[in-house]
């Protein structure tokens, strides 16, 4: 072991909770071979899984044809933790959405006390389970026993009208919760950090990412159980927080990525690499990749082809690196998922490698092929031939193209007054941006002036009433009230906005 030591202006924790131990649990787990828990179950819809995503049950190998979900498995219970841990509900729905699909026909029921499907669509996505066939039962499980011969479970539960009913399943999944781990329990002690009663990191209610010692920020589960977008928020509040402190040192330590020198690769003849991605089963499981890798083989200036679990992944862009000097390849295509999403990924690639970004071209078999077209393989597999094919030949006439450096307008508009714009403007003025916000209303706050207590009892009205005066006190934000956005014309780092305040127009 090697002792390190890192000087920082700022620690941002995000080291995450652990799941319930379900070994706290005396009976059925891990009695029962065919009772696994969530986090297992995901496993085993994996790709990568030891059953490479096929829906096969821990026995004996063989196709559940029912599948429950027992939720709240070490939440709201006082024998082991009494908070809700957030995310039991959604993943219960999303695994049995998702077996469904890996096995048509399956029969899913989830027993649940209560659904708890807050969140941007979640009940949309509740209520598509139920049309799917997903049964969802209220109740708390009574028995568990094992099917002498068959390793089936059997399971007593009183339903609403208070029927006792023995039901029998192939495959039982524990939805389990999360719960701090001793680590950070440890840490938390040795560093002087606050715990609440349920042992997550102590923050409050009007500075969630801040933690009780200055410059120490937390994000996502380890201060309170929730969902990926969530963390996801957090994270970016914990970082802003971070940088507010380090403005006066920003780009004092900053070094430059060295990359290796560009290749002229003008006037050579097209060298095409070509990289069809299986994304686990999202492509692999409906267009026939070996078939595509053949295909891509005959394609004109194609210089090598190879299909990859995930293109994505950081072995894979180092293997991209490497082909490309041991090839001598001048061009790319990935087929594999958004660009969106992974274009810059792919384009660094041929960064480090010494070709220009722009000589790479992403196709899309997954959001535009194998997602919209999983009930017809063959298809799928022949629109996924015409797209690469396509992208081989448009690749083929690219040439490098140079960016042009823009001098761009630090400045920024926030649109909208209430607790968050207002936040967002304070946020950006304490990193020494000038701010302009707009407000259509004639006054700050939003719908926090209807609101008066947090369920803690704290005062919301003070609190926003400081805010209101840190926000029209500060020098580097203009407020504008009573004010409309008229036009909007420009790129990133050059707007012009035409707004209507008091009845004056004005380009900001």
């Amino acid at each position: 072991k090697e002792e390190i030591e890192i000087e920082t202006g700022a620690i941002i924790f995000s080291s995450g909770t652990k799941i319930f131990d379900t070994n706290k649990i005396k009976d059925h787990y891990p009695k029962y071979p065919n009772i696994v828990t969530s986090l297992e179950f995901e496993r085993i819809l994996s790709a990568s899984g030891p059953t490479m995503g096929k829906l096969l049950r821990p026995s004996d190998g063989k196709e559940p044809k029912k599948i429950a979900w027992i939720q709240c498995v070490g939440s709201r219970d006082v024998n082991t933790h009494t908070y809700c841990s957030a995310v039991c509900c959604m993943y219960a729905v999303k695994e049995a959405v998702i077996a469904k699909e890996h096995a048509p026909g399956v029969d899913c029921a989830i027993f649940y006390m209560d659904m708890r499907t807050y969140g941007k669509d979640y009940e949309r996505y509740y209520e598509r389970a139920k049309e799917e066939g997903v049964r969802f039962i209220r109740s708390r499980i009574h028995t568990i026993e094992e099917e002498p011969g068959t390793q089936n479970l059997m399971m007593t539960y009183v339903d609403d009208n208070g029927d006792v009913n023995i039901e029998t399943f192939d495959l039982v999944v524990l939805s389990v919760g999360f719960e701090t781990s001793e680590r950070a329990i440890n840490i938390a002690e040795r560093m002087g950090i606050n715990l609440t009663k349920y042992d997550f990191f102590a923050t409050s209610t009007f500075s969630p990412v801040s933690l009780t010692r200055e410059g120490i920020y937390v994000c996502g589960t380890i201060s309170n159980p929730k969902d990926i977008p969530f963390s996801v928020m957090e994270a970016s509040a914990a970082s802003c927080e971070a940088q507010i402190i380090l403005n006066e040192a920003r780009d004092t330590l900053t070094r430059k990525k060295e990359v290796p020198p560009e290749k002229d690769v003008i006037g050579e003849r097209p060298r095409i690499g070509v990289f069809v991605c299986n994304c686990g089963i999202n492509i692999g499981g409906v267009i026939d990749v070996p078939a595509l890798k053949e295909y891509s083989k005959t394609l004109p200036f194609v210089e090598y082809v190879e299909d990859n679990l995930y293109t994505c992944s950081q072995d894979t862009q180092d293997r991209i690196t490497e082909l490309i000097k041991e090839k001598g390849l001048n061009r790319i295509v990935v087929a594999a998922c958004s660009p969106r999403t992974h274009e810059p990924l792919f384009q660094e690639t041929l960064i480090n490698a010494g070709l220009n970004k722009y000589l790479f071209e992403m196709v899309n078999i997954r959001n535009q092929d194998s997602w919209v077209h999983k009930d017809y393989p063959e298809d799928a597999t022949e629109k996924a031939k015409d797209l690469i094919r396509m992208a081989v030949t448009k690749v083929a006439l690219m040439e490098p193209l140079k960016e042009t450096e823009l001098d761009i307008n630090r400045d920024v508009l926030v649109v909208g007054g209430g607790v968050a714009g207002m936040t967002t403007a304070k946020s950006l003025s304490s990193q020494g941006h000038k701010v302009y916000l707009i407000e259509k209303e004639k006054y700050l706050g939003g719908q926090a002036r209807n609101l008066y207590q947090t369920w803690k009892g704290e005062d919301i009205q003070g609190r926003l009433k400081e805010l209101i005066k840190g926000v029209k006190s500060d020098k580097n934000i203009t407020i504008y009230l009573g004010a409309e956005i008229k036009d909007v014309e420009g790129f990133v780092g050059n707007f012009n906005t035409r707004i209507i305040s008091d009845g004056k127009e004005e380009t900001i």
